[in-house]
């Protein structure tokens, strides 16, 4: 019983993680229009963007059709706007708490019917 409400907090942090992460891709969008209203230029700024802000680098493989593939196979998703990644990860996590605190309740429900 104890741990089947530890758990349900657990999902509940989780659920609230994914709105705030889902917040931030609307907020990202709403500011991105604002700058549009202001300059008439849309401004893109993508994955790949967010990735060289940070500093980080790709990783570097010796073999050439390893890397070949390795550079080719984000290269979609890189170039996703920033608020649609936020809003798709800050969504999934929220549905993934949800889904399992809907499991977790309903497992509370069945066993005290049951006794």
């Amino acid at each position: 019983m104890i741990f089947k409400k530890i758990g349900r907090a657990i999902c509940w942090v989780v659920e609230g993680c994914g709105a705030l992460l889902a917040a931030a891709g609307v907020v990202y969008l709403y500011v991105s229009g604002l700058a549009w209203l202001k300059s008439g230029i849309w401004p893109s700024y993508d994955l790949q963007s967010l990735w060289d802000a940070v500093q980080s680098q790709w990783p570097q493989i010796e073999w050439k059709g390893v890397q070949k593939t390795l550079d080719l196979a984000p290269a979609v998703i890189l170039k996703l706007p920033v608020w649609i990644a936020f809003l798709i990860v800050g969504g999934s996590i929220y549905i993934l708490g949800l889904l399992v605190d809907l499991v977790l309740d309903d497992s509370m429900y069945t066993t005290k019917n049951s006794k």
